[in-house]
């Protein structure tokens, strides 16, 4: 019976052999198919307008034209306060004096909303074979429209006025490097302010609705003599746009009222960099923390326009400039940076902060929080813009800037304002 059963198998097979294809394909034969079919049909890549663009500006090497000038002479773009709007003059900038041991620096920026600052930077970066630097310093700013909304973190969106900020400063700095990445410096600086009446149209100024004793020195403004010492350890690996290593800085100041003699008190800047890298640098996380205390003198008082300030393009990004001023504050900061393609980085973020009146508030509860993204253009992975959109419970901010996110080094060496 079994040997019937195969027999007649085999003769159905044998009948309709020839209705079956010639050779059964395997699956794997058939995948193969699949792909040249796919890419008789393929179309070459059409990069977008802004990839051109980029493209464009990476391959002429148009950032490093303007950014390298004519002997010595240059455009420098961006660099004032948040809110300025579009700035930029001319610099002059030589490193290769006395065979690259001097540098000289001076210019003069302008925005479209009448900001001006002028600067001149003479230093000596590295003598004493390494061991030591030397920088002096000098600077003037006339901004016409500071943000203030009032004192503390509870101050209200809808309070917002202006004030016109005026200063001129004389810094001196000189410092030490006993071993590699380490900085230990000292200087002495004097400072001349002037506050008046802000000149933004849309807003009030601010000595109308503000009085001396909400906003300490808005009727009248004193002269600082400041010294200041710093210690910082940075081992970055790229200091104009990090991939891997840390920065580390603390900074005391002592404030000397030399005109009215209410105005002394300390400030101690404590800030911490940490950036970790993965898949070869091209993603990194990057953190930061920092927090200004000051410490006021007997019945002295600090100024407003000297408060410690959250809301900007460097801490809280889904705020307005200067939205938060009191004596002491707190920020943090992490990124997650991606490589998109040589030359532009893309960037998540999150911010949270607060300003706060006395040190016990010293905490991380009731912070102001922001999130957003980013894009970070380099050359040589030198960032020369950024482009930030930063969300919070207020709204959302836009900025662009001509600088690396966080800064790079205490305000001791340049002399700048730590808010301006």
């Amino acid at each position: 019976m079994l040997h019937l059963r195969i027999t007649v198998c085999l003769c159905l097979i044998f009948l309709f052999r020839p209705l079956l294809p010639a050779q059964v394909n395997s699956r794997a034969e058939e995948i193969e198919a699949a792909r040249a079919r796919k890419a008789q049909n393929l179309h070459p890549d059409i990069p977008s307008k802004t990839e051109r663009n980029l493209l464009h500006i990476k391959d002429n090497k148009i950032v490093e034209r303007l950014t390298s000038g004519v002997a010595g002479f240059r455009v420098k773009l961006g660099g004032l306060v948040s809110g300025s709007g579009f700035a930029l003059g001319p610099e002059y900038l030589r490193r290769d004096l006395a065979g690259g041991r001097l540098v000289l620096r001076s210019a003069a920026q302008g925005s479209l909303k009448g900001y001006q600052k002028y600067d001149f930077q003479f230093s000596a970066p590295r003598f004493a074979r390494n061991r030591a630097f030397l920088d002096l310093y000098s600077v003037h700013r006339n901004f016409p429209g500071i943000n203030y909304y009032g004192p503390g973190p509870d101050s209200g969106k809808g309070s917002r006025s202006d004030f016109r900020y005026e200063d001129t400063e004389f810094v001196g700095t000189v410092g030490l490097r006993p071993f590699r990445h380490l900085h230990l410096g000292v200087s002495l600086g004097y400072l001349r302010v002037n506050v008046g009446p802000g000149t933004d149209s849309r807003f009030i100024s601010a000595e109308k609705i503000f009085t001396a004793a909400e906003a300490p020195g808005i009727d009248r403004q004193t002269d600082f003599l400041r010294p200041r010492a710093f210690a910082q350890f940075d081992y970055r690996d790229n200091p104009g746009g990090p991939r891997s290593g840390g920065n580390y800085i603390v900074q005391y100041s002592n404030y000397q009222d030399r005109t009215l003699n209410i105005h002394d008190f300390g400030l101690l800047d404590l800030e911490v960099q940490q950036y970790i890298p993965f898949f070869n640098k091209r993603r990194v996380i990057a953190l930061r923390a920092k927090s200004v205390l000051t410490f006021e003198k007997g019945n002295q008082q600090m100024p407003f326009y000297l408060q410690p300030v959250l809301g900007g393009s460097d801490d809280l990004r889904g705020f307005r400039p200067f939205r938060f001023y009191d004596d002491n504050l707190i920020v943090v900061n992490a990124e997650y940076r991606w490589e998109v393609f040589s030359g532009l980085d893309m960037a998540l973020f999150g911010d949270a902060g607060k300003v706060f009146a006395r040190q016990a508030q010293w905490n991380f509860r009731n912070l102001e929080g922001s999130a957003g993204f980013g894009l970070r253009f380099n050359v040589r992975n030198d960032v020369f813009l950024r482009l930030d959109v930063g969300f919070s419970h207020e709204g959302f901010q836009v900025w662009v800037k001509f600088n690396p996110i966080f800064g790079g080094g205490p305000t001791g060496f340049a002399g700048t304002q730590s808010i301006f």
